[in-house]
């Protein structure tokens, strides 16, 4: 059987979880489908595991984009969601009923936490240590079986309504204008010959433009920053713990 990552990481929270799950079972690093996705087709001989974020209980709108290129044809899925100490809520059911309609099994699934990205006090140093432990005796339980076998997911249909917190990052009067935050923004977003416009209707204020400028001049205005970790305090409070369906 073989063993593929794939995982949508915008600010690189997921892909240090899906990078666990790699080194633990010793396979390959994972697939990055963060900004694009790419033709990939399985067998019911592959095992699959999806690394994603939760944005208000919803898998993110660019993965059906992704999913698109992937063909499950009877592939066993595992659904790895990660999120930011508040709460997974429709996300791994939203995720399953996805994998399904692309031809794959649904046999396990997790959640994870990781820094929230829109206020990194929440879920930080997250993954610990204890996080990782209890993941990889997921893994050790989820390989050990001698027969996967489909596992329900937890959630609700319909899906929650979305309602993210709107923040949208803009660049300083210091930008470049290099474009690296438009080449790697997952829903092309910002305008790479204006990148100080951030289009608010395809922005899902994933953060990874802020993330990835290397010049640290992209950021969210202080004063939606503010009122964003405001309204984060009681939603994040106290520590979350990983979950695992198998």
């Amino acid at each position: 059987m073989k063993t593929t990552i794939i995982c949508f990481s915008p600010t690189g929270g997921v892909e240090k979880v899906a990078q666990l799950i790699a080194n633990e079972l010793k396979v390959a690093a994972p697939y990055d489908y963060t900004t694009r996705g790419y033709e990939v087709s399985f067998s019911s001989d592959d095992l699959v595991f999806f690394c994603f974020p939760v944005y208000g209980g919803r898998i993110p709108t660019p993965m059906y984009d992704r999913m698109n290129y992937v063909h499950g044809n009877g592939a066993k899925a595992v659904l790895v969601a990660v999120y930011g100490n508040r709460a997974v809520e429709d996300a791994l059911l939203e995720m399953s009923d996805l994998c399904l309609n692309r031809g794959f099994k649904v046999v396990g699934g997790a959640e994870m936490i990781a820094p929230h990205s829109i206020d990194k006090r929440f879920g930080a140093g997250r993954p610990d240590a204890s996080d990782i432990a209890a993941l990889n005796k997921f893994l050790a339980s989820l390989m050990a079986k001698q027969e996967l076998t489909p596992v329900a997911m937890p959630g609700k249909r319909p899906y929650k309504e979305y309602k993210g917190i709107p923040v949208y990052p803009t660049s300083s009067s210091k930008c470049s204008g290099c474009g690296t935050c438009a080449q790697e923004c997952p829903t092309e977003a910002i305008d790479p010959g204006d990148p100080q416009h951030t289009d608010k209707s395809k922005c899902i204020s994933c953060m990874r433009c802020v993330s990835m400028c290397p010049f640290s001049q992209r950021r969210v205005p202080k004063a939606m920053q503010l009122a964003a970790s405001a309204a984060l305090i009681k939603m994040c409070a106290g520590r979350k713990e990983p979950k695992f369906y198998l």
